[in-house]
């Protein structure tokens, strides 16, 4: 079972668009398809941009509340969390993109998912390569 670490853009967007490319991760994840390795940083992250007036609006009115908090449940359920100790400093243009980076390599992940062009544009660390959703289904044929 892959080992793998959601960046929050992948989080977010799982729930904006549960039939797209990132909502069948979260399904493939919610029927422990893979492993997701996140941290405490990456919950609250994801926490503050689903909480957002921009992106909470996207959500239909009475279930908005219920699906963010079933997603942090999952998030705090469901997950190998890491400890965040390591500090690293490798995306130089967005530094909150290394909590993704620091996830991955403490908690020795297959590869990372993301949508982050910052993210892309690595391309891999530490042997660790980083694909983008659409990418990481066809890899893992996934479905």
């Amino acid at each position: 079972m892959p080992r793998v670490v959601l960046d929050v853009n992948v989080l977010v967007s799982s729930l904006i668009n549960p039939r797209g490319s990132t909502g069948q991760i979260q399904g493939a994840w919610r029927r422990d398809e893979i492993s997701v390795i996140t941290s405490k940083a990456i919950i609250t992250k994801t926490e503050e941009v689903l909480r957002r007036p921009h992106i909470f609006a996207l959500f239909p009115p009475a279930r908005a509340e219920a699906r963010i908090q079933g997603l942090l449940a999952l998030l705090q359920n469901q997950t190998i969390l890491t400890p965040h100790a390591l500090n690293l400093m490798v995306i130089e243009d967005d530094p909150e993109d290394d909590t993704i980076i620091i996830a991955a390599v403490e908690g020795n992940a297959d590869c990372i998912v993301s949508g982050d062009r910052h993210l892309a544009n690595l391309k891999s660390y530490q042997g660790i390569p980083i694909l983008s959703p659409a990418d990481f289904l066809a890899h893992y044929k996934i479905s």
